[in-house]
């Protein structure tokens, strides 16, 4: 229920969610769903989501393998995204398919949308994404608000970085900056799993003593999703995590599924998916509601140290 005054659009902020962002004690996590808010340079074109990027690459071998396109989209009609890009990267190779991601998502030039700049003023000391895109670590690095550090996961030193003062971005997938370091296809999550074992050692323990907020992402990314269930499976009385979503992707049932399962708290703003400034609004709501417990946590030290 929203309070009174507030447009029943935006999201009613647990407090223990506030209270955490508010010490530093969270950890963001979000995926494509936020750089799709982001605009080309001429402002004709927004980044493709996972789902459209794979049937870009449909397209693209669509003239020699017109099956195997085919079957790329009707894995990705089923959600099954992982075999479809295996597909697409065995039929197109290495070469021609760092060519495709290239040119959607780095020749248009995207540039940073206020979705970003709002979860950027949130000031988490630990962010994850999996997107490839540069767009928040080069808005945070031109915003100097702290000193940032990017790290993709095949880093051995990451582990290192989550103890220093600096606030941290993961590339949990890889980069554009790197594309040899992409996770791409389902060889590829089975391949990191195996060779970064430390890495996920490492996301599972930020899970046990961070709460998660997860923003403009599916339920569906394998390597978390994996995580989740473990942690919900060996911590059922502990914390829940935050995922955020649209009031039309999941009914209630679905919802109360997920949240039992993934021990989360699933929070949905009443707007359709694609409704961009709903969700940029609660997490501009969010921010303020956050600012306020920062002053007040404050306040309360100061004046424990005149005591």
């Amino acid at each position: 229920m929203a309070r009174k005054g507030r447009p029943a659009s935006l999201i009613e902020w647990p407090p223990r969610l506030v209270e955490d962002i508010a010490r530093r004690r969270a950890v963001l996590f979000f995926g494509s769903g936020i750089s799709a808010n982001a605009s080309s340079a001429d402002g004709t074109r927004h980044p493709p989501t996972w789902a459209e990027l794979l049937c870009l690459a449909a397209d693209a071998i669509a003239p020699n393998a017109p099956q195997l396109s085919e079957e790329v989209r009707a894995f990705v009609a089923r959600g099954d995204v992982l075999t479809a890009a295996e597909i697409v990267r065995r039929v197109l190779g290495q070469r021609r398919l760092t060519a495709l991601l290239r040119r959607e998502l780095v020749a248009p030039r995207f540039e940073a949308a206020p979705i970003h700049d709002a979860l950027l003023a949130l000031d988490f000391r630990i962010t994850l994404t999996p997107n490839f895109d540069t767009l928040y670590e080069s808005l945070a690095h031109s915003h100097g608000r702290a000193p940032v550090e990017v790290c993709h996961y095949s880093n051995p030193a990451v582990a290192a970085r989550v103890r220093e003062d600096c606030n941290l971005i993961i590339k949990t997938h890889g980069s554009m900056s790197d594309p040899a370091s992409l996770i791409f296809s389902r060889c590829d999550y089975v391949q990191a799993r195996a060779r970064y074992r430390a890495f996920y050692d490492l996301v599972e323990a930020l899970l046990r003593t961070h709460t998660f907020l997860f923003v403009g992402c599916g339920i569906d990314d394998s390597d978390m999703r994996a995580l989740l269930e473990t942690y919900g499976a060996e911590h059922p009385g502990a914390e829940r995590h935050y995922f955020v979503t649209a009031a039309d992707t999941f009914s209630d049932v679905t919802a109360a599924v997920l949240e039992d399962a993934l021990n989360l708290h699933v929070l949905r703003y009443q707007a359709q998916a694609a409704d961009h400034p709903a969700l940029l609004a609660a997490v501009r709501a969010l921010g303020t509601t956050v600012e306020r417990e920062r002053k007040a946590i404050h306040g309360h030290r100061r004046h424990g140290a005149k005591r």
